[in-house]
């Protein structure tokens, strides 16, 4: 406790010094802290989009083909399509589930909203188990809807509440010049953001579901390049996704004359790559951090060495009445390693305040990153000691005669 109060009372005799010193302890730690828990954030919201959309599905979507080569695609290629999903059900046997759907045009609708801030779908009836879609009330549209091609919609959440009064339920609305009748209504979504994944949760917030042959009967009729925008295909387990992606990407080439005019996504191993990124990510900003921190520790021996000119007569006092060379190490190390760890204290608090600042300026999760935040107070401690062992040395071997002698 000697050494607490005398350590206190040393930096208290010139605060702003002690103050700059803390700087570069401070500023090292805390963007660390910082930067890895937005990054952690946004991990997580991933993984939640993930699991919104289904993590044991892939998905293949059409490729945009610059003008100039679709004439020669078009030769050789159809797009993605219908035949497409009956080829993947029959040939890769690990499929549970396999979905389509395709955007169509609205041009004129009695609903009170503007037709362009309506998604219209049309879809296969397993586009509701593969994207994981709820139906809050009424139904989900079945085989029978598809295979008689009636004038049946599920509708979202938010259209819903903007475009009825009341239950939606068994009304009917126009949609260009065929009228639908309301048999079910998605459940809500929280928002989520979804970076490069295919299936966007909100999409269907304020999207109007239609059976695919109704679609094509009665609103726009098929296009003879890629009938479907977007095919779903799920398997057991997370796992298999990859590997469903491996056996899909042969298939479809094959099926389409050689041509990579589709893409699939698989939602781990988007993951995956995000969580190499944020590896890098994170061992920048470690080396970042580590310079920031050396840069602090210098300042703490330049601080300690100025510290040890001006109480040479304290030194001197104290080896006089019988204090060790070892007490005076202690005494300054102790007072590197106070700075070094005040430092990293107001280190992690800024770090978590700016990091659930940015989380929430950008609307993302502010994860708590343990594993960085030890770490980095355990460098700004060892940075303290490291360089405040070289001051204590030397103040430890100050000759107690010359000492007085100076005063």
């Amino acid at each position: 406790m000697t050494s607490l109060r005398r350590s206190l009372s040393q930096f208290a005799t010139n605060p702003l010094r002690t103050f700059l010193t803390l700087l570069g302890i401070v500023f090292g730690v805390g963007s660390v802290v910082a930067m890895v828990s937005v990054g952690e954030g946004a991990q997580q919201e991933i993984l939640a989009t993930i699991d919104a959309i289904g993590a044991a599905t892939a998905h293949v979507k059409i490729k945009e083909i610059p003008e100039a080569e679709l004439t020669e695609v078009v030769a050789d290629s159809q797009g993605l399509s219908r035949a497409d999903v009956d080829a993947i059900r029959q040939v890769i046997p690990e499929v549970q589930l396999a979905g389509y759907r395709r955007t169509v045009q609205l041009e004129v609708t009695d609903l009170p909203v503007a037709p362009h801030s309506i998604k219209l779908l049309a879809i296969s009836p397993e586009i509701f188990v593969v994207h994981n879609l709820e139906v809050s009330r009424g139904r989900p549209l079945g085989p029978v809807d598809e295979a008689q091609g009636l004038r049946t919609a599920v509708i979202g959440a938010k259209l819903a509440a903007d475009a009825f009064e009341g239950d939606p339920l068994g009304q009917q609305f126009r949609l260009d010049y065929a009228f639908f009748e309301v048999v079910g209504v998605l459940a809500g979504r929280d928002e989520l953001g979804t970076g490069e994944l295919p299936i966007d949760p909100q999409i269907y917030a304020s999207a109007i579901l239609v059976p695919y042959s109704t679609a094509a009967q009665e609103l726009e009729p098929e296009p003879g390049y890629n009938e479907v925008d977007l095919v779903s295909v799920q398997v057991e387990s997370t796992a298999g996704t990859l590997r469903l992606k491996s056996a899909l990407g042969p298939l479809l080439r094959d099926l389409h004359g050689g041509v990579d005019d589709f893409e699939i996504i698989a939602p781990e191993e988007i993951l995956r790559q995000k969580e190499a990124a944020q590896s890098v990510l994170n061992l920048v900003l470690i080396s970042i951090a580590a310079i920031s921190l050396i840069v602090g520790g210098i300042g703490i021996m330049n601080i300690m060495l100025a510290n040890i000119m001006e109480r040479i007569s304290e030194i001197g006092l104290r080896r006089a009445i019988g204090a060790r060379r070892r007490d005076i190490r202690n005494q300054f190390l102790f007072e590197s390693t106070i700075i070094s760890v005040v430092g990293g204290l107001i280190g992690l608090a800024l770090g978590i305040g700016a990091g659930a600042g940015v989380a929430w300026a950008v609307e993302i999760p502010f994860a708590f990153a343990w594993e960085s935040m030890v770490l980095s107070f355990a460098i700004s401690v060892a940075v303290g000691v490291v360089f405040g062992f070289v001051p204590a040395m030397r103040a430890s071997n100050i000759d107690p005669i010359e000492a007085l002698r100076s005063e």
